[in-house]
Parts: C-alpha cells; structure tokens; sequence
C-alpha cells in the first residue's frame, strides 16, 4: 500500500524523504553539550606552567615551543562531572591568545586529568593532550635542574660524611667550586679543595670574606641538595695551600648551630629559596 502510494502520489514521497533528510541534517548538525564548550589554540601567543609545589618558578613558552598547539587537531572541550581535586595539587597552564585573552588550563599528575578552576574535568584532543603533557615534563625537568633537594641534616650527614667531595653551585650566580668536608656535627664544617676553589668562592662574595648566608646546591653522590653557606673562613683547616685559613660552615634543614644549638634563621632562608619554597 506504501509502495502503491510512493508511485502514485510522487509528492509525498518527496515530502517524506525531504523531512528524513531534514531531520537527520539536524542530528548531524546539531553541536553536542561539549561542542558548545570547544576550545582552541590556534592563536596562542605564549603559554606559562607553574608547578604547584613550586610557585616561584614560572616557565615560558613561545615561538617554535607553541606552533605545535596552534594546529587544527589541538582543542578541549569543558565536561559537567567535576571532580574531588585537592585545593592546590595541580599545574597551572595559562594560555595567552594573540589578542592578550588569558586562558586557563589545570592538569592534576597524580590523577591524570586535565581540569579548570571550577573542578570541571576537561576533555582535550589527543594531540593536546600529548603536547601539554611534554611541556609539563620539560618544566619540571627544568625545576629540577634549578633547585636542590629538601634534605634534613639527619639524612644529609650520611650522604655527605666527613672526608667526602662536593661541587657547591651558587644559587645566585651558577658558579661553583669544589669542597672538603672535615668536621660539624651539627652542620658541616668545610674547605675549599684547591686555591682556585678558593679563589671562585672569594668571587662569589664580591672579593671580600663575608658572614652573609647565600643560598647554595650541594652536588654529592648524584644529590642535588638544597643548602646555605657562610663566606667567613674562621677555626681550623687541615688542608694545604688551598690559602683558605680555616673552615666555613654549610647549613641543612634542620641545622643548628655551634654556640646556641638553635636552627640560624638567615640560614633556613637561604635553604628555601635554594628548594624552591621562597622567592
């Protein structure tokens, strides 16, 4: 009877055809919940990444780092389901577009799962995804290589025994110089190993022996350890011709001095800001 009518009646078959054409344009056409959130990245001009354990690091990314974000495959959508993140656990990632509009992207490492502020998860295309996630490793790899381990003397003084050699990186100016330690029980006491150690470490003070506390990195036994020094060589010194008459003192977490046994304030500073923890 269908097929009798369609033949006789060819207009209402081109009706119906028309509204099932009609019909399923719209569920084609039809933006879906996470469509109506689409994102892009084709205009970036830059991206920053904050670590959350390190506020005071900030890596920038320009040119040739975000071209690859820029392509038409890199985009995110905004989900319902929000998630249970714990406050301050996850990188920020601040995207800004050519035309100076910040956006703000959050990824949780321990969760895996890329958010924004409100908790809402955020479903990213797979080349998104895969680029942030390699700027995220380059960052940290980058915060690694910048600040020293937040070791306690109790630890340290076994990774670091007297008679041992290390490297000191000054925080401030990325110079460095070898070192001896001889004594401390509470701190280590140090020398500089050779006069060109000392002559690097004078340099690291202005040319004058100080009492100031500078943030350093100990470099030991593939530990990079987040210290403070003194510039003032005072006490003993066992070793010969290296024209440092005397020690100087290298503070951990969790040093305390000779005289007082109370942790040096200026020193715990200086350790900080070594680890990352202060400005």
């Amino acid at each position: 009877m269908i097929k009798y009518l369609f033949l006789r009646k060819p207009t209402v078959f081109v009706i119906v055809l028309s509204l099932l054409l009609f019909l399923a344009a719209i569920l084609i056409l039809k933006p879906s919940h996470d469509r109506q959130h689409m994102e892009t990245t084709k205009d970036l001009s830059k991206v920053s990444i904050i670590n959350p354990e390190y506020k005071y690091f900030i890596k920038v990314f320009e040119g040739e780092d975000v071209n690859e974000l820029k392509s038409a495959d890199c985009y995110y959508s905004t989900e319902d389901k929000k998630e249970p993140i714990p406050e301050n656990s996850s990188h920020t990632i601040t995207f800004l577009y050519q035309n100076q509009r910040p956006g703000f992207v959050y990824y949780n490492k321990t969760m895996d799962i890329f958010h924004n502020k409100a908790n809402n998860r955020l479903s990213l295309s797979k080349a998104l995804e895969h680029r942030l996630k390699e700027l995220i490793r380059i960052t940290d790899l980058a915060i690694q290589k910048t600040y020293g381990r937040l070791l306690p003397w109790e630890e340290v003084k076994k990774i670091f025994p007297n008679m041992t050699i290390a490297r000191v990186v000054d925080f401030r100016t990325g110079l460095s110089f070898t070192v001896q330690r001889r004594a401390g029980s509470s701190h280590a006491d140090v020398q500089p190993l050779t006069a060109q150690d000392t002559a690097v470490m004078k340099e690291i003070y202005g040319g004058v022996w100080s009492w100031d506390r500078r943030a350093i990195i100990l470099e030991v036994d593939g530990y990079r350890i987040a210290s403070s020094m003194t510039g003032m060589p005072h006490g003993c010194g066992k070793i010969k011709d290296n024209n440092f008459d005397g020690h100087f003192c290298i503070h951990f977490l969790n040093s305390t001095t000779h005289t007082s046994g109370n942790v040096d304030k200026r020193h715990l500073e200086e350790i900080l800001k070594a680890a990352g923890k202060l400005p």
